[in-house]
């Protein structure tokens, strides 16, 4: 058995077929609008603040409704915390406590979010 690509429409097939190849490898993409979703969700919502703590945790804090209400994103959800009275935010498990570029933040499940500093962008 034979196959011959002759002509134009033979010469498009073999460059669909040689570009779907080098696009199935790991360092090669054909789209060119810049990078994948991945790139997109590690920037966190639009408008909300990063925090980075040590053992490389990191969250994110969007304050809404002119810092009454703050939502709370960790890698595994996302919480909406309501200022309490006393300062901080809280929803009766979670506690977040902003101060300057500094935060405090007791999960409600004992995982470390210690010395948490805001991820700013560098001043000019």
């Amino acid at each position: 058995m034979s196959v011959r690509l002759a002509g134009t429409p033979g010469k498009f097939f073999l460059l669909l077929l040689l570009g779907s190849l080098l696009s199935a490898c790991g360092g090669f993409s054909v789209w060119p609008f810049g990078g994948d979703d991945a790139d997109v969700r590690s920037r966190g919502p639009a408008g909300s603040t990063e925090y980075l703590c040590d053992k490389g945790r990191k969250f994110y804090v969007k304050l809404e409704n002119a810092g009454k209400a703050a939502w709370l994103v960790l890698p595994d959800r996302e919480v909406l915390l309501n200022k309490t009275e006393a300062g901080p935010y809280s929803n009766g498990i979670t506690t977040l406590a902003l101060e300057g570029e500094a935060a405090k933040l007791d999960d409600g499940y004992k995982h470390e979010y210690n010395n948490c500093q805001a991820n700013l962008p560098a001043k000019k």
